[in-house]
Parts: structure tokens; C-alpha cells; sequence
């Protein structure tokens, strides 16, 4: 059996990017109040996004004090500006 026949026509190889903007360094990020309300044990956290998720909308993020990243929604972070 073919491989890319039981994957189907909307799927992509493993060495496809999804179409993202790239990252320029690693960006401080804070939960929004979305995410905030979404995901209540992550509110108040910050980290670093890491690289891009699986889908166009996540991101990879390693929360301060994580051993692991954690993939969210775009819209349940916000940058920090460094002053």
C-alpha cells in the first residue's frame, strides 16, 4: 500500500512547514485575558515562544519555571514589551 494514498490528498510530509511568518529571536510572551479564562492553572504565567505548532495558529511555548513547552492558540498570548 502506498503511503501518501492512506495519509489523503490534505495532508502534508513530514518536512512541510505550515505558512507562518518566521520568529525573529526568542519573544517574551505573557497569557492574555482569553487565555487567561481559557486555560485558568497557565494565568499569570510568561515564557518564550520557542517555534511554531503543528497548526498556522500555535505556537510553542516554554513557560518559566516548565520543563516542557506547551502549544497555544495565538490569540491566548500577548508580548511583553521589554523597557
Amino acid at each position: 500500500m502506498n503511503p501518501e494514498k492512506t495519509l489523503g490528498p490534505g495532508s502534508r510530509s513530514e518536512n512541510e512547514l505550515p505558512d507562518q511568518p518566521a520568529l525573529p529571536g526568542r519573544i517574551r510572551i505573557r497569557m492574555s485575558a482569553l487565555g487567561a479564562i481559557r486555560c485558568p492553572n497557565l494565568a499569570g504565567r510568561e515564557g518564550v515562544i520557542i517555534g511554531i505548532g503543528h497548526y498556522r495558529s500555535t505556537f510553542r511555548i516554554m513557560f518559566d519555571g516548565f520543563k516542557s513547552a506547551t502549544s497555544l492558540h495565538s490569540t491566548y498570548i500577548e508580548t511583553i514589551d521589554e523597557e
